[in-house]
């Protein structure tokens, strides 16, 4: 079990919202097709990454999710404790939901982003570990000269070069001093795994869409930094989001610290 989703289940209140509407696209060429788009009663949103595994074709299948259109968003979250792929990505959408509904309650303001290399704050020397192959930082970072591992888990990108590599061994992050995971890690239960190899670390940012979570709870399990996006006007979202036009104003990119972070 995951014990960051089963904190969260735990740590909804009990009047919540029900679920409006669950958006998802079918056009693998729509830009947005890689993001699906939990919708509370209220309006609030919460992100999820739905190219995980099997479930972007799963899903497809729309009596899968139909039955929770109406029914408490606390079900649907519940799914988030399933190793099946589709389940992961519905219930992960809607703690996120849940999450954003909070912070709205909270009257919480974001802080606006930092760019995902700033939010660790390297130094010189320092070795940075990567979890997924994310060409542009990748390619930043040699550019800067940073020593540099990569996780992945594609066997045919492993390689070693001088102060570079790429491995499938999430045991190497404990030679680095900062380390940055996408949120993807939230979603398929495999976070809590990675965090246990990066002890030595002194920064742990943790970015992505998909990381809209309680910032509390994912601090409180050693995340240091978050990077995130919440929707601020769900309806200009889902236009541009049906379109496959870049979200711009109709989201807000955030940046968190948990030494600034009060909840």
């Amino acid at each position: 079990m995951n014990s960051i989703y089963q904190q969260l289940l735990a740590s909804a209140p009990a009047d919540l919202p029900t679920i409006g509407a669950i958006h998802l696209c079918s056009d693998q060429n729509n830009p947005s097709a890689k993001f699906g788009a939990i919708e509370l009663s209220d309006g609030t949103i919460g992100l999820t990454y739905v190219k995980l595994g099997n479930a972007f074709i799963e899903l497809q299948d729309s009596s899968l999710y139909q039955p929770f259109i109406g029914k408490p968003v606390i079900e649907l979250a519940q799914l988030s404790l399933s190793d099946l792929d589709w389940q992961q990505v519905l219930g992960a959408g809607a703690l996120n939901a849940i999450s954003q509904y909070v912070l709205k309650q909270r009257g919480f303001n974001y802080h606006n982003a930092e760019d995902s290399l700033e939010l660790l704050d390297i130094q010189p020397g320092e070795r940075v570990g990567m979890v997924g192959y994310f060409a542009p930082l990748i390619a930043q970072l040699r550019e800067q000269m940073t020593p540099l591992t990569v996780i992945e888990l594609r066997q045919d990108l492993v390689m070693s070069s001088d102060n570079f590599e790429v491995t499938t061994d999430p045991s190497k992050l404990t030679q680095c001093d900062k380390v940055l995971i996408t949120g993807t890690s939230v979603i398929n239960h495999t976070l809590e795994g990675l965090l246990q190899h990066c002890r030595n670390a002194k920064e742990i940012a943790l970015v992505g869409p998909s990381v809209g979570l309680l910032p509390e709870v994912l601090f409180a399990h050693g995340i240091t930094r978050i990077g995130g996006r919440a929707v601020v006007d769900s309806e200009r979202f889902l236009q541009r989001w049906q379109s496959g036009e870049k979200w711009q104003d109709s989201v807000t990119r955030y940046s968190l610290r948990n030494s600034d972070y009060h909840a």
